[in-house]
């Protein structure tokens, strides 16, 4: 279920920021799923950003949360906004959190700029808790997917830590190998990478759309395990076995 051309213009405002890079690993990993996903749950939305309602334009019944209560209005509002203008449902919106179970089991199960932030001390066991939270609540043959950030070099790790919000604040980058060792249960995830040259929202739209140019026509082409975003697909273990 590949995105076509109509798509983007939407995912590059469910994006909110730094919108090429996530809309270009974003769409490489839904072109993976091997079904069209029926039910679809979003951890970690927020007023500016809701990728899940891509799934909700192709007829899935979408569930998007966010973490905090005070989150809800400008969460609903998003939501509401996207629907009238794309003439869709309006989608459950609600909070939920990333270690509780649901009621019911999903097809996708997404989550996107959540994984790097739950734990500021870099425990690697607490990711891999959250991803084995996020795995139960999968249907058969459902599907995890992980949209976050990535560690491409020292120089990038540098700049990041000095001048991004989330740098600032601890964020954990992941990096090829980190990925790998957070298999659950043996199983190692899809791992897609892209915007190596596009660190963050850049300063100006002429050096983001340059920086966006870089990526798209030489770095994604030729680095498999570098980038500043990345996506990271899981199986339900049961269902893909």
């Amino acid at each position: 279920m590949k995105p076509n051309a109509q798509d983007l213009a939407m995912l590059r405002r469910l994006f909110g920021w730094h919108a090429v890079p996530w809309t270009d690993v974003f769409c490489e990993a839904v072109s993976r799923l091997e079904t069209q996903p029926r039910t679809v749950l979003e951890v970690g939305a927020s007023g500016v950003s809701a990728p899940s309602l891509y799934f909700l334009s192709k007829g899935a019944a979408v569930d998007v949360t966010c973490y905090a209560d005070d989150e809800l209005p400008s969460l609903k509002a998003f939501c509401k906004s996207i629907c009238e203008e794309y003439r869709l449902p309006m989608p459950s919106v609600r909070t939920h959190d990333v270690f509780s179970a649901t009621r019911q089991t999903y097809d996708v199960v997404l989550l996107k700029g959540v994984l790097g932030g739950l734990d500021r001390n870099h425990n690697l066991q607490e990711f891999s808790r959250a991803i084995d939270c996020c795995k139960g609540m999968l249907s058969e043959k459902g599907r995890l997917i992980i949209l976050d950030k990535g560690w491409c070099s020292p120089v990038h790790n540098l700049f990041l830590r000095r001048f991004g919000d989330a740098g600032r604040a601890n964020w954990h980058y992941f990096s090829q190998e980190e990925l790998e060792a957070l298999a659950v249960n043996g199983e190692r995830p899809e791992v897609i990478w892209k915007g190596f040259a596009s660190v963050g929202t850049m300063p100006s739209k002429g050096l983001q759309r340059f920086a966006d140019i870089l990526d798209t026509r030489i770095f994604n082409r030729f680095l498999s395990q570098k980038g500043t975003v990345f996506a990271a697909l899981y199986g339900n273990d049961a269902g893909h076995r």
